[in-house]
C-alpha cells in the first residue's frame, strides 16, 4: 500500500519551503512508469528504498538514476518516473522562488533537470542523508532536516516580496488575471518581471500563469467537471485549448487520464496546492 504525508516547515522556513513529504510504497509499486505532470516547484528528494529511474521520455526510456540526494527541477513537459522496487524517500518541495534562500543559482537553469544536490547545496547535503538515514522514523528525520536547514539559509532574495505578491495574485484571483495587471498592481514592467521569475521560479510569469492554470483544470476535472465546464471555469479559449494544454503536460487526452491508474500524479492533485 502506498503511504504519502506531508508536513509543514518552521517558521523560519515558511516563506521558503512548502512542505516535506515522506512515501513510503512496497516492492513493485509501480510495475510501470507513472506520470509526472508539472507542478512548477523544485524539490530535494532523499531517496532511502531501492534507486528511482527518474525523468523518463520516449527518447529516454531507461530516465536518469542517481545515487545519493538530488534536486529535481521545475518541469515544463510530461515526464514518467519508476520504481525499481520499494520505495522509501523523503523529499522537500520549495515554494516558487524558496531555493533562492539556499543559492544563488538561477533556477531557470535548473528546468527539466535531475542533478546531485551536492552541487548546488554543497557536500554537506550528503553528509545529511547520512545523518537522516540513523533515524527509522519519519517525524524525526524532518526534525533534523528542519533545524539544518534553518542553519543553511544564506539569504532572503531581494525579490521575494515582489515574487509573492505576484503568485498570490495568480493563485487567488477569483477571476483568470492578466500578467497586465499583475504587473501594474507590482509596479514592475513585464521585462524586468519576466527576468525574475526565470532567476527565482524557473519560468516566465506568461508560462507561470500557464501552469497554474492547467493544475487548477485537471483539480476541477477530478471534480467531475466537464470538459466544457473546466475550460469555462478555468478560462481557457476553448476546450480545444484545454486539450491541448493537457496533451503537452501529461501526455494523453483527459478522458484517457481518468481512466488510467496514475498514482504519483493523483496523489499530488490530491494534496499538492495549485
Amino acid at each position: 500500500m502506498l503511504y504519502y504525508q506531508q508536513y509543514y516547515p518552521s517558521i523560519q522556513l515558511a516563506d521558503f519551503i512548502e512542505c516535506y513529504w515522506v512515501l513510503h510504497a512496497p516492492d513493485r509499486f509501480m510495475d510501470a512508469p507513472d506520470r509526472l505532470i508539472p507542478g512548477g516547484r523544485v524539490e530535494l528528494i532523499f531517496d532511502f528504498g531501492d534507486p528511482t529511474d527518474w525523468l523518463i521520455t520516449a527518447d529516454n526510456p531507461h530516465g536518469t538514476r542517481l545515487s545519493g540526494p538530488v534536486i529535481m527541477g521545475q518541469r515544463n513537459q510530461i515526464f514518467y518516473v519508476k520504481s525499481t522496487g520499494k520505495a522509501t524517500m523523503l523529499g522537500l518541495r520549495f515554494k516558487p522562488g524558496g531555493l533562492a534562500a539556499f543559492t544563488n543559482l538561477p533556477v531557470s537553469d535548473l528546468l527539466n533537470i535531475l542533478m546531485p544536490a551536492e552541487l548546488i547545496l554543497g557536500p554537506a547535503v550528503k553528509s545529511l542523508e547520512m545523518q537522516l538515514s540513523d533515524y527509522p522514523d519519519d517525524d524525526k528525520r524532518i526534525q533534523v532536516l528542519d533545524a539544518l536547514l534553518k542553519t543553511a539559509l544564506r539569504n532572503t532574495p531581494t525579490d521575494q516580496s515582489v515574487v509573492n505578491l505576484s503568485i498570490d495574485m495568480l493563485r487567488n484571483s477569483q477571476d483568470d488575471i492578466s500578467i497586465d495587471t499583475v504587473c501594474q498592481q507590482t509596479g514592475w514592467y513585464y521585462k524586468k518581471l519576466e527576468r525574475i521569475f526565470l532567476k527565482n521560479i524557473g519560468y516566465t510569469p506568461k508560462y507561470y500563469h500557464k501552469i497554474l492554470r492547467f493544475n487548477k483544470a485537471v483539480r476541477c476535472m477530478q471534480a467531475s467537471h466537464t470538459l466544457a465546464d473546466v475550460s469555462h471555469l478555468c478560462n481557457y479559449f476553448d476546450q480545444a485549448h484545454f486539450i491541448r494544454d493537457f496533451r503537452l503536460f501529461t501526455g494523453t487526452t483527459p478522458s484517457q487520464f481518468k481512466k488510467e491508474d496514475n498514482k504519483i500524479a493523483d496523489m499530488l492533485i490530491k494534496h499538492q496546492r495549485v
